[in-house]
């Protein structure tokens, strides 16, 4: 009885070591299946933007201070904008680029991004209701980004 006794805690102890790698699996399974639904929600979002029927094709150019630097963005009024800029100069310390909506008013902000360090981004911005861009453009501001365009344009739409 004692022998067998000590199988079973052999076969028990066994069982819950498999258990426990069973379920750290399982867990590693879950977080890496909400991260690919997180992204492809993202995506989606994305591709909606892109074949709105009211979607615009604006093209960024870079101006005298950055002319490496291009970006592109999908605009729809009613799903928002798709932006993504490449070639991006490096952001001085406690700055940020502002992304603007060029209105027959004044400019409205977009939204802020950080490029990565090869200078990419790739960013979703809404579209305030009573927005109508005719245009975009990207300057470097301060954290946090102000009310209206206080630095140098980097990038401006061609069309």
């Amino acid at each position: 009885l004692g022998v067998y006794a000590l199988t079973l805690r052999g076969r028990i102890t066994d069982v819950e070591g498999r258990l426990v790698a069973a379920l750290t699996r399982l867990d590693q399974s879950e977080r890496a299946l909400d991260a690919s639904t997180r992204e492809a929600t993202v995506v989606r979002t994305r591709l909606q933007v892109v074949t709105a029927p009211d979607a615009i094709d604006l093209r960024l150019a870079g101006q005298a201070i950055a002319p490496r630097a291009q970006a592109r963005a999908f605009v729809s009024r009613s799903r928002g904008v798709l932006f993504a800029a490449s070639n991006l100069p490096p952001l001085p310390a406690n700055r940020v680029y502002q992304v603007w909506y060029l209105t027959p008013g004044a400019p409205v902000s977009a939204g802020l991004l950080r490029p990565d360090a090869d200078g990419n981004a790739t960013v979703s911005f809404d579209v305030a209701a009573g927005v109508a861009p005719a245009g975009m453009a990207v300057s470097i501001e301060p954290d946090g980004g102000v009310p209206a365009p206080t630095g140098a344009i980097y990038l401006a739409s061609t069309q």
